[in-house]
């Protein structure tokens, strides 16, 4: 079973049922899916409560501005057990961040985007994260997890856009199914080390973009695009970044790494850019400027 992201949920008593919009699934989600029925009450857990539900893994919801979790347990004869989970996270733009940060399987056709791996189901869909996870027979339970699923989609719509910031990403050799977006040191690290200290000053006031990049006959590279709340911080992370992490940059403000590829960091307004692993020196500025076409 691959467990959704860096969570791992804790076999605990659930809270009774409580707290705001999401307690409403409780009357709309199936209670039976094929051999799987409703077991234990329904729970929501909400930003002060979602440590008591999750084992080390809170923090990477809290890092989005995620409001409530609904929790239904289903089990089967066998003792076979699915979870759903219903995240509100706040707006489009966050429940599909938290979906981008851990995409690995084969899209699911489910929601606005989706992918299913033997054991777990993630979509989005509006401002709704939702993850269906297995404990158990996990072949067995394929067909009831994607049947759960395409039962909740319709429930926690309508659509949503996703961060309007998505289209400051050159689309040439831009692989969709590798770039997240964010806000906290947190998901960074778990896409690309860059530093143990934050260097960059990212926290809920920056909007992140991590994406890599595989043009044909142009190369390759990692990019991560950052907006700032004004022109200032974006310069000072830029300078904390080029102190720390390229200390022998150029004029053009790259640098050849010990694993010789280039990296680079460059600004405009209140957007940071930079570039990891390019093969070139002319790939990694031809993405910064694409990206910093247009003043913010």
């Amino acid at each position: 079973m691959r467990i959704s992201g860096f969570l791992t949920v804790a076999l605990i008593p659930a809270f009774l049922l409580a707290g705001g919009a999401v307690k409403d699934f409780s009357q709309q989600v199936p209670k039976q899916v094929r051999d799987w029925k409703a077991s234990g009450p329904d729970a929501v857990y909400d930003r002060k409560t979602l440590f008591d539900y999750m084992d080390g893994g809170a923090e990477v919801y809290l890092a989005y501005a995620f409001r409530e979790v609904f929790v239904r347990k289903y089990a089967d004869a066998d003792g076979n057990e699915l979870v759903l989970d219903i995240y509100d996270m706040g707006s489009p733009a966050e429940a599909f961040g938290m979906f981008s940060v851990d995409r690995q399987d084969p899209d699911a056709g489910i929601g606005q985007g989706s992918e299913y791996g033997l054991g777990l189901l993630r979509f989005w869909r509006g401002r709704y994260f939702v993850s269906v996870t297995v404990s158990g027979n996990e072949e067995k339970a394929e067909l009831a997890v994607l049947e759960l699923g395409k039962a909740v989609a319709p429930l926690v719509g309508p659509d949503g856009a996703p961060p309007d910031m998505l289209e400051l990403l050159p689309a040439a050799g831009q692989q969709a199914e590798k770039t997240a977006y964010f806000h906290s040191p947190i998901h960074l690290a778990n896409r690309y080390y860059v530093a143990s200290e934050n260097i960059l000053n990212l926290d809920a006031t920056t909007d992140c973009l991590f994406a890599e990049y595989r043009a044909e006959g142009a190369g390759t590279a990692r990019l991560l695009v950052v907006r700032y709340p004004d022109p200032a911080k974006a310069g000072a992370a830029a300078a904390s970044f080029r102190k720390s992490f390229l200390p022998r940059a150029d004029a053009d403000g790259a640098a050849l790494t010990e694993s010789q590829a280039w990296s680079l960091i460059r600004t405009r307004g209140r957007v940071l850019a930079a570039v990891f692993e390019a093969s070139s020196k002319e790939y990694a500025g031809r993405l910064a400027e694409a990206v910093l076409r247009e003043p913010q």
